[in-house]
């Protein structure tokens, strides 16, 4: 049981990256009869109502509900557009104009920018082994992508896409993952000061106020009674596991083990998209991209090595610290011979 405690974070994110892994795959289906905001705006709409009630429980049973300082208004809203309005906006338009090769790609990203935003501000300490795992799997991931290039730029010919417009799409999708990287690192604090009912409903809200403007044309728009019995299916999995699950547990996470470390584990959603799309829409997957996936996995236990001994340097210097603040007064004491 104790084994199990301490490994209690890795297993809540390998079952978060599982989740988004296969979800683009399930997101497929659907979105061949329902428009991508329209579809998007919907499960912010039902999400949304869900943390309401969760908050509302919340509350009834003790637990502290829509109280919060001015303070935290400011990285309430900056948490809310980051981690659902700008980049839910900014991924699905991206992964419109470009390939799913690139899209994957500048998405897989998110860790790098974690570790240059937590390295400028200073926010938690990136020591060398850690960036050089952080470099090491998204050397895999690109060589996992690559593995599958041939089969991208076919799907980019058939969908007309353009050179023009795959710039375009490369650019907002990297927009989206630098937005995401925002909110993991403004979520750190926030999940230190409000329980996880309260930051989900909370940054849900502004979320999904943002989505309004683009989302909600296109939820009056589409044609809901031409949609299956099979993508209604899809729409109750994703508001219930992408996001609401996952956040939580992406949060939680967070707070637990910090920004770096949680980050690094996008490196293993391409991945595992492509174990979904095998399993799910029986596409390929070649010895390239295993070899990409090892990769990816090494560099994650690098990473992943090199923060467990930066914690414990710094651990020890503060061990240390406190063992000569103790050690001073006593000194100070034996020298005046009281």
């Amino acid at each position: 049981m104790g084994r199990l405690r301490k490994y209690s974070v890795d297993l809540g994110l390998a079952l978060v990256v599982i989740i988004w892994g296969i979800s683009p795959s399930l997101f497929k289906v659907a979105l061949e009869e329902i428009e991508p905001f329209a579809f998007t705006y919907l499960r912010f709409l039902l999400i949304t109502t869900i943390a309401l009630v969760v908050l509302w429980f919340h509350g009834r049973r003790g637990g502290r509900a829509w109280r919060f300082e001015r303070r935290d208004v400011l990285p309430l809203i900056v948490s809310g557009l980051s981690g659902y309005g700008i980049y839910q906006v900014f991924y699905i338009l991206g992964l419109d104009l470009t390939t799913v090769f690139g899209s994957a790609l500048l998405m897989a990203t998110v860790p790098l920018f974690s570790a240059i935003v937590l390295a400028l501000f200073r926010t938690e300490r990136v020591g060398l082994v850690q960036w050089l795992g952080v470099l090491l799997a998204f050397g895999g991931v690109t060589i996992f992508l690559l593995a599958a290039t041939g089969h991208t730029t076919q799907g980019a010919a058939d969908r007309n896409l353009t050179p023009q417009t795959i710039v375009l799409g490369d650019l907002l999708t990297l927009v989206a993952a630098v937005s995401f990287a925002l909110y993991g690192i403004t979520n750190k604090k926030l999940g230190q000061r409000f329980s996880q009912a309260e930051l989900m409903c909370y940054t849900l809200i502004v979320g999904t106020a943002a989505l309004t403007p683009v989302g909600l044309p296109a939820l009056l728009h589409q044609q809901w009674s031409q949609v299956s019995v099979r993508a209604w299916l899809v729409i109750g999995y994703s508001i219930i596991f992408p996001i609401y699950v996952s956040y939580v547990i992406w949060n939680w996470a967070i707070v637990q083990r910090g920004v770096g470390y949680v980050t690094l584990y996008n490196y293993l959603v391409p991945i595992l998209g492509g174990v979904g799309a095998f399993l799910l829409l029986g596409e390929g997957f070649s010895a390239g991209q295993l070899l990409g996936a090892g990769v990816v996995l090494a560099g994650l236990l690098l990473a992943r090595w090199g923060m467990n001994v930066g914690r414990k340097e710094q651990k020890a210097v503060a061990e240390a610290k406190r063992t000569a603040d103790v050690s001073a007064p006593q000194a100070g004491s034996v020298a005046r011979g009281d």
